[in-house]
């Protein structure tokens, strides 16, 4: 979304461009503008219907030629006048319209004017300078001479008259008369040849060697050298037959019958809708009805719920339990791939920006199976969760005007031409190379729309898409950039029948395409099955819930915010695995909403799906299952390894050592092989291939099996010997108990009789010590008794004595 700031008012209004001058154009009557490439549908529905007068200046792109530039957009724009621009036409038809081209690369502007007041926007890029005021004074003054130094040079592209002349001629007739009303006659026979090989350098510098507009320049060039020499004129080129023929062959067909691809008016139509775009700036996420819409609102990310998350561990059990070989890591790495799509870019200017490797980070992803095997559910599953909706899946193998005309008919199309009966009949090519080569062409210019974060979804292109040289043309194009080239991008989601065939995958578009294999179909679908596929496709709810992008919304902004604090530890995980930062948001909802558990932290821990290792499992799987390479396997007793010799590998032992690198290093199966076989350990094989299929053949060509089994019989036999005798005893046994039962009655009766004697002995002779104990201290008490009686008995005794003399008075 474009900023505007009021240069007077100083502020940012929140209005994108199109829309503020739709609002303000109510008050205006009109509008001169310089704009590049501009979409004439939207012209003709939203800004010729505000305004009574329009002058448009059209600006070239970067190293473009301004003539073969507007000789192009000729050829587009006046086949439209004739049938979907009615408004254009009329305007053109009342004079009230001129559409000029500027000779060099500019700013952009809007002018808008009414009687007494003007309002004006100039900028380039995402940022624009408003001014508006009263004509008079000096601002008014100053933009009048801006304008006319920014529209300086132009030359008429659109008028009545050249319209009118295009109308006239005869369809062989049109393509040099474009060349004529564009100028790219004369500047061709009047320019210097040095200038051609300088626009054909600045094109080489800004549009690589794939750039349309450099692939045209230097035909230009070669042209022009072929005529340099001859004394021509423009109306002596156009005369020429040959010349002009060669001339309108290079700026109306870029590149004849050898697949070059094909680009339509319409193409936008097939975008998805709505759009999710993202500020570079501020990361605000915006939401956009259609790519030529002008109508943007800043998007209110709400936090998922619970059942939003959970929905994600349903379709990846649903593609473990339901489908005939289990396929839950596959659909997980797809899922957490399209979840993070929308931070691709960010993540890859994050590498960048630590002088990473960012064409590791893929910016395309395909699903690759047989029919009936779940690709189109999973690619409807992405635009759910993306956009919300499943209507806007492109399907290749319908779309035969975006990817199947042939050369000779957009000729003839982009020329003005109507088709004849035979040009109707073998209007659209059925060659892959051509249909790939114009597929990925409608990436890449999907891929070029500003500020969008919304993949887009193709479905059922041809397998060799990925296979192809185009693929690989398109993936190091836009995957190897860097820098200031790094800017906000979506990405590309395909899904492709192989028709029971394994693609082959060029390494390096391995690297930079991310693609997935669904080989293997649904058990048998229940009724419940049938209603979650619904679910799937978006057509019905599951429990009251819809599939929709809540959570995409959500993990694009913390993925965001995760990459701004990033660390060097978060680095190091974000190097060692693209898909961590999504993994890395989307756990923390999986805690807090109460989710963990032994599966979900199962596919947290595993490694990303790779289909190199997946086809690998699955054609060494084909290979061992195959009795007859089982019956030639050399097993060893007490050795952890088999002998697998050379002659049961696939083109008579010749494939040997592509089955060896199907085997990953980390898995510990086979160090090496030679021209005899290959050494492999028997339980890493079967822990790769997730059963125990070496194992058990081992035990059973070396008897361990059979001895096992004949333990395992003997140990039968005596358990159903013991349960015999068992049987037999039981009623001694019974008896045994009974009469011990009641000997444990007696003994318990006995112990009891005994505790009580014991008992009353023990209180007798407690009694017998008491009564002891009183007959001593009776005795006690009458020997005290005695003593005292005694005492008494002297003390009378001693008073009876008679006193002598000295006993008187010595008392």
């Amino acid at each position: 979304m474009a900023r505007i700031i009021d240069t007077q008012r100083k502020l940012l209004i929140q209005h994108g461009l199109l829309e503020d001058i739709k609002e303000a154009g109510q008050d205006y009557t009109g509008l001169t503008a310089a704009v590049a490439q501009p979409d004439w549908t939207l012209l003709e529905r939203d800004l010729i219907p505000l305004f009574q007068r329009l002058d448009l200046f059209l600006l070239p792109g970067d190293g473009e030629l301004a003539e073969l530039a507007a000789a192009g957009e000729q050829a587009r724009l006046f086949p439209l006048l004739e049938k979907e621009c009615p408004n254009l036409r009329q305007r053109l038809a009342d004079d009230q319209l001129t559409v000029s081209f500027l000779p060099e690369k500019g700013d952009n502007f809007f002018l808008l004017t009414a009687a007494d007041q003007y309002r004006f926007y100039w900028g380039q890029g995402a940022t624009y300078c408003l001014s508006s005021g009263k004509k008079s004074g000096d601002d008014w003054a100053m933009i009048q001479e801006l304008v006319k130094q920014l529209t300086q040079g132009g030359r008429e592209f659109l008028t009545r008259q050249i319209y009118q002349g295009w109308l006239e001629q005869d369809e062989g007739a049109r393509s040099r008369y474009l060349l004529a009303a564009s100028g790219l006659a004369d500047r061709i026979v009047q320019t210097p040849l040095k200038n051609f090989r300088e626009a054909t350098r600045l094109g080489q510098v800004r549009h690589n060697q794939a750039g349309v507009a450099f692939k045209q320049t230097a035909k230009l060039l070669r042209f022009k050298t072929g005529i340099e020499k001859k004394e021509l004129t423009a109306a002596k080129l156009l005369a020429d037959e040959d010349l002009s023929s060669r001339l309108s062959q290079i700026v109306f067909d870029q590149g004849g019958e050898n697949g070059e691809a094909i680009v339509l008016p319409d193409e936008k139509a097939h975008y998805p809708r709505p759009l999710y775009l993202q500020d570079p700036v501020t990361g605000t996420i915006l939401e956009k009805p259609a790519i030529d819409s002008y109508q943007e609102e800043p998007v209110a990310v709400e936090k998922p719920s619970r059942q939003d998350v959970s929905a994600i561990f349903d379709i990846i059990r649903f593609y473990r339990d339901r489908k005939q070989d289990n396929e839950s890591q596959a659909a997980f790495s797809f899922l957490m791939y399209v979840l993070e799509s929308g931070s691709i870019w960010k993540i890859r200017q994050a590498i960048d920006e630590r002088n990473g490797i960012v064409e590791d980070v893929p910016i395309v992803a395909g699903l690759v199976g047989q029919g009936e095997t779940g690709k189109s559910t999973l690619l409807k599953i992405a635009s759910n969760l993306t956009i919300g909706n499943t209507k806007e899946i492109v399907q290749a193998s319908s779309e035969d005007k975006l990817f199947g005309m042939t050369a000779a008919v957009r000729k003839k199309l982009l020329a003005g031409k109507s088709l004849s009966k035979q040009d109707r009949v073998s209007a659209y090519s059925s060659n892959p190379k051509v249909i790939n080569k114009n597929i990925w062409n409608f990436t890449d210019h999907y891929m070029d729309e500003e500020q969008v974060i919304t993949p887009i979804c193709i479905d059922d292109p041809e397998v060799s898409l990925f296979s192809s040289s185009a693929a690989q043309s398109f993936l190091k194009k836009r995957s190897n950039r860097h820098g200031e080239k790094l800017t906000v991008e979506p990405v590309a989601i395909f899904s492709m029948n192989s028709k029971g065939k394994d693609i082959e995958l060029l390494t390096e578009v391995g690297r930079r395409g991310y693609v997935i294999s669904q080989g293997n179909q649904f058990r048998k679908k229940t009724d419940a099955d049938i209603h979650f596929f619904e679910y799937l496709d978006g057509n019905t709810d599951n429990h009251g819930h819809w599939l929709n992008n809540t959570l995409f919304l959500y993990l694009t902004r913390q993925i965001d915010r995760w990459l701004e604090k990033m660390d060097d530890e978060d680095y190091l995980k974000l190097k060692r695995d693209f898909l961590y930062p999504v993994k890395h948001a989307f756990w923390q909802l999986v805690e807090e909403y109460g989710l963990v558990n032994t599966e979900t932290k199962y596919y947290f821990n595993m490694k990303n799906y790779n289909i190199v290792e997946d086809l690998g499992r699955r054609n060494w799987s084909i290979l061992l299952h195959d009795e007859a390479t089982l019956r030639e396997i050399t097993f060893t007793r007490e050795s952890p390894e088999c002998m697998i010799p050379a002659r049961v590998f696939p083109n008579k032992g010749s494939d040997i050592n592509r089955y060896f690198a199907y085997l990953p290093a980390s898995a510990e199966i086979c160090k090496t092989f030679d021209s005899q076989g290959l050494s492999v350990n028997m339980a890493n094989m079967d822990l790769w291939q997730g059963n125990h299929l070496l194992v058990e053949r081992y035990e059973k060509e070396t008897g361990i099996a059979a001895e096992r089994f004949e333990m395992e019989k003997a140990r039968a036999a005596a358990e159903v010997q013991g349960q015999r005798m068992g049987e037999n005893i039981t009623p001694y046994l019974k008896k045994n108990a009974e009469m011990m039962d009641r000997m444990m009655k007696v003994t318990e009766q006995n112990a009891q009789l005994l505790a009580e004697k014991e008992a009353q002995a023990e209180k007798q002779q407690q009694a017998e010590a008491e009564k002891k104990e009183q007959a001593d201290q009776i005795q006690k008490l009458q020997d005290e008794l005695a003593q005292a009686k005694e005492a008494a008995e002297a003390a009378k005794s001693e008073e009876k004595k008679p006193r002598g003399f000295f006993d008187r008075f010595f008392k």
